[in-house]
């Protein structure tokens, strides 16, 4: 509306009922209202054309047109101005004809009164409000369904049909949209993602999480694959009581990649990082731990031979210190590169790295094991894995200002699993998330590498949990298979 007064454009042949409408309008209205008055469809159009309405009351006989064909050309001039019909006829079956033809209201002039008039002007209007605004909610979905950057579809996913879907959808499946109108959504996923796609599909129907994300490959028909993320919302209720939802995907095969390659380069890194620490470890403990022995043998040589005061206590004082020195060389060397994992193999090592925690922080340790050997495909598993455990007994010495820590082995159906309890300060949701958590990122990051899982959890002043499970595909303990990766 272009001002506070409402203004009604009369399209009405004869006179007689032209006045009558007009002094009922009056009535009813007073000066909310302004009324121009024609007597035939074509003025009415030129009218329409030149000035603003906010409601047309027509008739349907005119000299220039006739019943719902009036109705399509006002429709057709004037497509957003709510249309009234005043018809003398009382006839149900042409006023459903003429509001599906788009009118808002039709009237029978005989049973006109002042009420009616007004309620029909007002309701009139706030119909095509209502209209309109659907209108264009309506046009906002389809230009964004149209041009989003997503592929989106609306689909059953009892049955898998789709009920529409958009070109950035058909174009990431790599499929017309007429193509997967015929088809249903398992069709497109790759055959080995088929029965895990199913559970999942299954499992969202029967909780309806509010954010849920499959990540599944697609087979193209080119037979290319690529990688998709699937996010479903439930969307609106069918006629037929079936629950239309709303699938978007998103081909995530680029970010897949470089997520590999990165885990590919950090795992090279590692490999370098453990070379080069074993080469240092080995130089240390060969070469400077030689040298020091040989130093220390010499200086107890020379205390036997020299026995007058001060110079005999003075060379007993450097025999010592290089004592010290050689223990020193030793534990960077086994720090740096744990012999024990050559020698007594990765379940030996980690009862060494118990009782050398235990010794070196006082921290009393329980080992509790139903299994006594393990032994993994990869020898660089079994470093990762020694190296998660170092760093665990790290973090529980810098962190936890625990008194004592519980270990437990056990195997289950699918996994070695690996549990140090301590009943230290406890960690927080915060210092898990905390992107500087650098120990607990290299942690992951390692157990990455080799297919298995890490959870940590902790209640404050009620101690941390750290669990590791170590899948039976690369490891076996003396009751298992070892399984070639």
């Amino acid at each position: 509306m272009t001002s506070s007064k409402i203004h009604i454009l009369l399209i009405e042949d004869n006179e007689t009922d032209a006045l009558l409408v007009q002094s009922d309008l009056q009535q009813a209205m007073g000066d909310q209202i302004t009324l121009v008055h024609t007597e035939r469809l074509s003025s009415a159009l030129e009218l329409i054309r030149r000035h603003s309405f906010d409601l047309i009351l027509s008739d349907l006989t005119l000299p220039d047109s006739d019943g719902i064909t009036t109705i399509n050309q006002l429709r057709e001039h004037a497509a957003s101005i709510p249309i009234a019909v005043l018809s003398f006829r009382n006839d149900e079956k042409l006023a459903i004809k003429a509001i599906k033809a788009g009118a808002q209201d039709y009237l029978v002039k005989g049973s006109l009164t002042e009420g009616v008039l007004a309620r029909v002007i007002r309701y009139s209007i706030e119909r095509k409000r209502i209209e309109e605004s659907n209108r264009k909610a309506q046009r906002r979905f389809q230009t964004v369904f149209e041009k989003a950057p997503l592929g989106i579809a609306l689909i059953n996913l009892q049955t898998g049909k789709y009920y529409d879907v958009n070109p950035m959808y058909a174009c990431i499946a790599g499929r017309s949209v007429d193509q997967l109108l015929s088809i249903h959504q398992a069709d497109i996923i790759h055959p080995d993602d088929v029965l895990s796609y199913q559970k999942d599909i299954e499992l969202f129907i029967r909780h309806q999480p509010h954010d849920s994300k499959i990540v599944k490959r697609v087979l193209r028909p080119d037979m290319s694959v690529i990688w998709i993320e699937m996010s479903l919302v439930p969307f609106e209720t069918m006629n037929n009581h079936e629950v239309c939802h709303l699938c978007m995907i998103e081909d995530i095969t680029e970010r897949k990649r470089m997520i590999e390659n990165l885990r590919h380069l950090t795992t090279h890194l590692q490999d370098v990082r453990e070379e080069e620490r074993t080469r240092i470890g080995r130089e240390i403990h060969d070469v400077l731990g030689g040298t020091l022995t040989v130093l220390k043998m010499d200086l107890d040589w020379l205390s036997k031979k020299i026995t007058a005061d001060p110079m005999h206590e003075r060379v007993k004082s450097l025999y010592a210190l290089t004592g010290e020195a050689i223990e020193t060389a030793r534990r960077v060397s086994v720090n740096l590169r744990p012999n024990v994992l050559d020698n007594l193999g990765l379940y030996g090592a980690i009862e060494w790295l118990v009782r050398e925690f235990e010794q070196r922080t006082n921290i009393k340790c329980h080992l509790e094991s139903v299994i006594s050997t393990i032994c993994c495909s990869n020898k660089n598993f079994e470093t990762s894995i020694f190296r998660i455990i170092q760093e665990i007994f790290i973090n529980i010495t810098r962190h936890s200002q625990a008194t004592s820590v519980d270990i437990e082995l056990i195997e289950d159906d699918n996994d070695i699993v690996i549990i140090i309890k301590d009943n230290g300060v406890g960690i927080t949701e915060s210092q898990l998330l905390n992107p500087e958590s650098f120990g607990i990122i290299g942690m992951k990051e390692r157990t990455q590498q080799f297919g298995g899982k890490l959870e940590i959890s902790g209640k404050p002043f009620k101690g941390s949990v750290v669990t590791l499970k170590i899948p039976l595909t690369i490891a076996v303990t003396n009751v298992g298979e070892l399984v070639h990766d």
